[in-house]
């Protein structure tokens, strides 16, 4: 008998271990090193400028970035006459826009571009005429989203 209460002493402490080794709360794995490393911080946006205009230049060429090639300010009368519009800054959308007068203040041309500029752009307006200008002076006025931003006095000479 003292053998048979041994062997279910023996039974009842094995029963026991396994019956708490069961009810143990498993451990949660070991963090990888890529895991347990913080996300890198997301690079910040380049700041946001608004869209400026540097400069307006006028002359009788513009080259591949439509800028003017050589800058001036008196033209014969049947020249093309171009500005270029240097901006600065970033936008979806802007709207430029070039007016044109003659000396009495009468409406040559009025030219608006949307541009989405990204940085130093240049945009080009130009006027020609099939007949010649008449001798006299000029006036070109650059407008930004319709608020004017500069103006550059010209003259068309008789040759």
């Amino acid at each position: 008998m003292q053998r048979t209460l041994t062997l279910y002493r023996t039974a009842l402490v094995a029963a026991a271990t396994l019956l708490v080794a069961g009810c143990k709360k498993k451990e949660a794995p070991a963090a990888s090193p890529e895991a347990a490393a913080p996300a890198p911080a997301p690079q910040a946006a380049p700041p946001v400028q608004p869209v400026n205009v540097a400069t307006i230049k006028l002359g009788k060429q513009i080259d591949a970035d439509k800028a003017v090639a050589t800058s001036m300010t008196t033209f014969g009368p049947r020249d093309t006459i171009y500005a270029s519009v240097a901006t600065t800054g970033t936008a979806a959308s802007a709207n430029l826009t070039a007016k044109w007068t003659f000396q009495t203040g009468q409406l040559v041309d009025s030219t608006t571009e949307t541009i989405a500029p990204t940085g130093s752009a240049n945009t080009e307006f130009h006027i020609s005429k099939r007949s010649a200008w008449p001798a006299g002076q000029y006036k070109v006025e650059i407008f930004l989203d319709g608020k004017s931003v500069g103006v550059q006095e010209f003259e068309v000479k008789k040759s």
